[in-house]
């Protein structure tokens, strides 16, 4: 996996022990509340100034000096949902950049043909056949792969369903399942491959989301809602392993997509579709592989997305929804009043 910034890791390592002098000297020394605490917060504050700046050297140099990619040769990567989509052009886009793919799907003829598609072009990939809203099929399977084939060392979450229709109109299983395929399994995934990744301190946990996670939309609620909560999956799973000296070398991914050109959704009819309007698997493979190599926390496609939502959430509600039915010209709230 890549090395970490040397000076990036320095401070870090700095501001480590002396929380730890502070703890163990400092705090019975000076006690705690009143004038006592001042020496403390003085030495705190010097803390943080040093960890702001440094953290905006750091990133100032990586504009000027992109980060290297890592190389992906001799990796093993785990991509859920590969047998059609954005799923299989990532199969085949790891596969061509050396790694061992190992492709999971629920249905077999169309993973075994990407297996097949891989192989002949002398690529090194197993396929298997599970489904993971079944925790047990997870945990076992992945049990045996690790036995019989080799640690993964980069899983891609990638598989999900869609259902677009209003609340009331959806049955009750079809809430379960999209609930279960596009959050649930990301638990399952994670607690099946985890373990192994943290007793060699290092891997990379990929979740692809949509942009659905970062802005609702009427009639996919239960989808709105599965990626919403993802977003907070890995929100807090990357801070778990932020917060622990023994996993901080294990990167996560979370990935925002728009509308990609799959088929599985509907096309955009926002008012901008000759500026965006779908982009095809293969394009979304390549960035979310490059942003893979380079380690990034977030990627959002198209790359102004998630930054433009965050700023609509600073405004007061009405002002945002008058500007999303603005964006949305042929949707029915664009015909309402607040």
């Amino acid at each position: 996996m890549g090395r970490k910034n040397v000076f990036t890791c320095s401070i870090g390592y700095l501001a480590r022990k002396y929380r730890i002098f502070q703890e163990v000297w400092l705090n019975p020394w000076w006690g705690s509340g009143g004038l006592t605490a001042i020496p403390l917060w003085t030495l705190d504050i010097i803390v943080l100034f040093v960890k702001i700046s440094s953290t905006c050297v750091v990133a100032a140099f990586r504009v000027l000096i992109p980060p290297t990619m890592k190389s992906l040769y001799g990796e093993t990567v785990l991509i859920t949902g590969a047998g059609q989509g954005l799923g299989r052009e990532l199969a085949i886009q790891f596969a061509e950049l050396g790694a061992t793919v190992i492709c999971w799907d629920c249905d077999s003829r169309r993973n075994n043909a990407v297996v097949k598609e891989i192989r002949k072009k002398d690529g090194d990939c197993y396929g298997f056949t599970v489904d993971l809203t079944v925790r047990e099929q997870v945990l076992a399977l992945a049990a045996r792969m690790q036995s019989q084939l080799a640690d993964v060392s980069i899983v891609v979450n990638n598989a999900g369903i869609f259902a677009c229709a209003p609340l009331f109109h959806l049955k009750p299983e079809a809430i379960v399942k999209i609930i279960e395929t596009n959050l649930l399994a990301h638990f399952w995934v994670i607690q099946a491959f985890l373990p192994s990744m943290i007793e060699r301190r290092q891997g990379h946990i990929v979740a692809i989301n949509s942009s659905a996670g970062l802005m609702c939309s009427g009639d996919i609620a239960p989808y709105c809602a599965a990626k919403f909560g993802l977003r907070g999956l890995m929100e807090s799973f990357s801070e778990e392993l932020r917060l622990d000296t023994w996993t901080r070398n294990i990167n996560t991914t979370s990935v925002y997509l728009a509308t990609i050109s799959t088929g599985i959704y509907p096309k955009p009819t926002h008012r901008f579709t000759s500026w965006y309007s779908e982009i095809a698997p293969a394009e979304a493979a390549r960035i979310i592989i490059e942003g893979i190599r380079k380690n990034k926390k977030h990627i959002s496609i198209p790359s102004y997305m998630q930054s433009l939502i965050d700023i609509t959430y600073l405004m007061p509600y009405r002002i945002r929804i008058i500007l999303t039915d603005f964006f949305n010209n042929a949707h029915r709230g664009w015909f309402c009043f607040c």
